[in-house]
């Protein structure tokens, strides 16, 4: 477990916080999915997941995560409670539905490391944490071998929607730094509730990074 130091945000105590980043690592994350799930339900309603599901949806949302062996979930704490969340795993021990647009577009799902949800509570935003996910994550697929890129799934959001902050953070400018650029070539269509609209169809578009190999 690694302390990191971060400022307070205006709404909580002015001293300085200390979160502790932990990773997880399997089966070792089952401990913990009910506090995920619970995060996923609140930060992910935000834009732009909007996401709406139920525990039972949120559970279902993280089984292939707890079912790898080879997966990581990197956890922020805020003394016991959780405040962050960003989890990764083999794009092969994903589900057909996602890893089937891959192979359509001439990917090997087995050379490929999928980087899954990242979720933070808003008082620990933009305190380098973002990156962190990142870094461990990356990481971790380096250790394990055998992947020629890292990837993730962005949803598609046009730019009427009338749920899009109008001043939001652009997400791009921040996954262009990191070394990822889209793949249109490869999307992948999934359903989710959102907030008085039910489930809805959503697509989402890939994103790539080559994976450098350690030395």
């Amino acid at each position: 477990m690694t302390p990191l130091t971060v400022a307070a945000g205006h709404h909580d105590h002015p001293a300085a916080r200390t979160a502790s980043v932990q990773l997880s690592v399997g089966q070792a994350i089952g401990p913990r999915v009910g506090a995920i799930t619970r995060l996923r339900q609140q930060v992910l309603r935000e834009w732009p997941s909007l996401y709406a599901g139920d525990e039972l949806h949120a559970l279902q949302a993280i089984a292939p995560c707890v079912a790898s062996w080879r997966s990581v979930a990197v956890l922020v704490s805020d003394g016991a409670t959780l405040v962050g969340a960003s989890t990764g795993l083999p794009l092969a021990d994903e589900c057909e539905a996602i890893r089937e647009p891959f192979r359509a577009a001439g990917l090997d799902p087995s050379r490929v490391f999928l980087l899954r949800d990242s979720m933070l509570a808003a008082p620990w935003r933009g305190r380098g944490l973002g990156h962190r996910f990142f870094d461990e994550r990356e990481s971790h697929a380096r250790g394990l071998g055998g992947f020629d890129c890292t990837a993730f799934l962005a949803v598609d959001r046009p730019a009427t929607h009338p749920l899009r902050p109008p001043f939001g953070r652009d997400r791009t400018e921040f996954w262009r730094k990191r070394g990822y650029a889209p793949r249109e070539t490869v999307t992948v269509t999934l359903d989710w509730p959102e907030p008085g609209a039910g489930e809805v169809a959503h697509t989402l578009t890939a994103w790539l990074r080559p994976l450098e190999r350690t030395r």
